[in-house]
């Protein structure tokens, strides 16, 4: 029986997609970056074991300088430098398109943008791909289960499969995942 493999330990498993929910604004951002540098750093992530690999970070809601200032201040922390991070890259993506998959008659098409986010993943010999978020890459119906299924399998689990390793997709929980407690997203 194969070993389970895991970028963080009991957490983020290789091979899949992992979906990180919080309310806007909570820190959800901040936390991918933390990630990413702890993968490049080989440095426990919230007290948790990583796994060294490259990774690549798609933040739709944040500017190259709001990126730079957040890494800053999270270099500060980990007493790094923009030099020791040679294995991450951000990819700023706010005002653009960033609809990875879009639906027609609840059949899945993936963007252009799409395929630039595999060809960038892989180019770079990422094994973590960061969605920042799903609120804004994901063009269907949340509340069809068909259409977050193929966005979660066909999508973003095939980018985690290519790159031989794993996506972690932020996202924003409904406002009765957020009454609930439970954090969900739509009402599937």
């Amino acid at each position: 029986i194969p070993e389970r493999r895991w970028v963080v330990a009991n957490w983020v498993p290789w091979g899949t997609v992992t979906g990180l929910y919080g309310d806007g604004g909570l820190g959800k951002s901040l936390l991918v970056q933390q990630l990413m540098t702890c993968t490049a750093l080989g440095k426990p992530w919230l007290g948790i074991p990583t796994t060294a690999v490259k990774s690549i970070g798609f933040f739709c809601e944040d500017s190259d300088e709001e990126l730079h200032r957040r890494q800053a201040d999270i270099n500060r922390f980990y007493g790094c430098t923009f030099a020791e991070l040679s294995n991450i890259r951000w990819v700023p993506r706010l005002g653009y398109d960033n609809l990875l998959m879009h639906f027609d008659s609840g059949s899945g098409k993936t963007t252009p943008f799409y395929e630039q986010v595999l060809f960038e993943a892989k180019d770079f010999g990422a094994q973590l791909c960061i969605i920042d978020t799903v609120a804004d890459t994901f063009g269907g119906n949340e509340n069809s289960r068909t259409e977050v299924r193929q966005f979660i399998s066909t999508a973003l689990g095939r980018i985690a499969l290519e790159i031989d390793g794993a996506v972690v997709a932020c996202a924003h929980p409904s406002r009765a995942g957020l009454a609930s407690g439970e954090g969900d997203s739509g009402s599937t």
